[in-house]
């Protein structure tokens, strides 16, 4: 698998998520994600990011590609939440879809790179008989 500016953009963000629940575990008082609510929508806008970096397809219904749709939409319902409500248990829920549908994208990124376009929208790999 290559990887291109995209994943490494991706990975950063999630680096920088990381750093963010990192600093909320252990009481950290950063200026732009002091309270819950605020750390949220800094997650939730760094999950904006991750989506429109995703070369996600709205007509591939692979395994990985439906699951991540069901996690983006669990994402946005927890972000605005998160921005509501301002709680501890939401953020670190959101934390924890954003990271599992980052490394989903990564996921299907690798599938689609080892078998090319031809599996796209499938389930299962497809091996052809070489022709004689």
């Amino acid at each position: 698998m290559k990887l291109s500016w995209k994943d490494m953009i991706s990975a950063l963000i999630v680096l920088a998520g990381g750093a963010i629940v990192y600093a909320k575990y252990y009481n950290y008082n950063w200026a732009v994600v002091g309270s819950w609510r605020s750390a949220a929508l800094v997650l939730a806008l760094g999950g904006v990011l991750l989506f429109a970096l995703s070369s996600f397809d709205f007509t591939n219904r692979s395994i990985l590609n439906v699951t991540e749709m069901i996690l983006g939409t669990a994402a946005i319902v927890l972000a605005v939440w998160g921005v509501i409500v301002a709680s501890q248990a939401v953020f670190y829920s959101l934390a924890i879809v954003l990271g599992v549908t980052w490394l989903i994208d990564v996921a299907r990124h690798a599938r689609h790179s080892w078998i090319g376009n031809e599996g796209m929208g499938t389930t299962t790999f497809h091996h052809h008989a070489p022709v004689h």
